[in-house]
């Protein structure tokens, strides 16, 4: 494919736009998406349109789950690409530009999260090291366990917001599969009751492939982590999933939601799970 055809292909894919969580689940006036690449690149340009962007955005969520967002809301854009992604600095300089429409990042960590995954599997390294990795956080590229546990609980505590003005969130890399299948995966283990093969499992349907070695390896080793800290719902943190080297990966046994949209029903408790336990340790 020509790099022009190529170029020509990238931005936000519909598809891959889903809602993952809302707050308060009754009457909820803040959300969280995830979603592919928002800007629209091509052979000689790279826009970030928040208007279309946020268009979609509302669009699945009210064909989805039947949810209508409100008519305004502050935009906090959850980056999880590095400067070799397409449209990153286009990006970023909409952020610099329009402060007052949002921001990267959360009020508690702003920015750009760029994301790496881990190259170790840890099905593939002794119970001892697989120890050692989790308490260090040595198993991710970047170290510091790809700063899941600040992000996440960084975006919880947004969701859970109602102080201010109606939130939209929404997480992204490029193809919304890896780095996204990551950080979504370990929201959805960490503080909506998901095993590890239902985070997975969504991970695949909701991008339409599984994540890649990096970030499917990074999953099994949040789900240790989160072991590690009492959580016993999880399931086999080392067999959800099977991958090629440094390649693609497909599902062991995936068990996705007949219905992933978060209602009042489905909630869970926040005292429950392992994310108010995660919570209540790094205060």
């Amino acid at each position: 494919m020509a790099l022009a055809a190529l170029l020509a292909t990238l931005g936000l894919d519909a598809g891959r736009v889903h809602l993952i969580d809302a707050f308060p689940r009754d009457r909820p006036t803040n959300f969280l998406f995830r979603s592919n690449n928002p800007v629209n690149q091509s052979s000689d340009s790279a826009i970030f349109d928040l208007a279309y962007v946020t268009g979609v955005l509302r669009s699945r969520a009210q064909a989805e789950c039947g949810v209508t967002l409100p008519d305004t809301f502050t935009v906090y854009d959850l980056d999880l690409e590095n400067p070799t992604d397409p449209g990153y600095f286009a990006e970023t300089s909409f952020w610099k530009q329009h402060p007052s429409f949002g921001a990267l990042g959360t009020p508690q960590l702003p920015g750009v999260w760029t994301t790496l995954g881990s190259l170790i599997r840890p099905s593939h390294v002794s119970a001892s090291k697989r120890d050692h990795y989790v308490r260090e956080g040595s198993w991710a590229i970047g170290g510091h366990g790809d700063h899941l546990e600040a992000r996440l609980n960084a975006t919880h505590a947004l969701l859970r917001d109602v102080g201010s003005s109606p939130k939209v969130i929404f997480a992204h890399c490029n193809a919304g599969c890896d780095r996204t299948g990551e950080f979504i995966g370990a929201y959805g283990m960490t503080f909506l009751g998901y095993n590890v093969t239902t985070a997975y499992g969504e991970a695949c349907r909701q991008c339409g492939r599984c994540p890649n070695y990096y970030a499917t390896s990074a999953l099994g080793w949040w789900c240790l982590t989160l072991a590690a800290r009492g959580a016993g719902h999880l399931g086999d943190c080392l067999d959800f999933a099977g991958c090629r080297f440094l390649g693609s990966c497909d599902a062991h046994g995936a068990t996705p939601l007949p219905d992933a949209c978060p209602t009042a029903a489905a909630a869970i408790d926040a005292n429950t799970t392992p994310s108010r336990r995660m919570e209540r340790a790094s205060q």
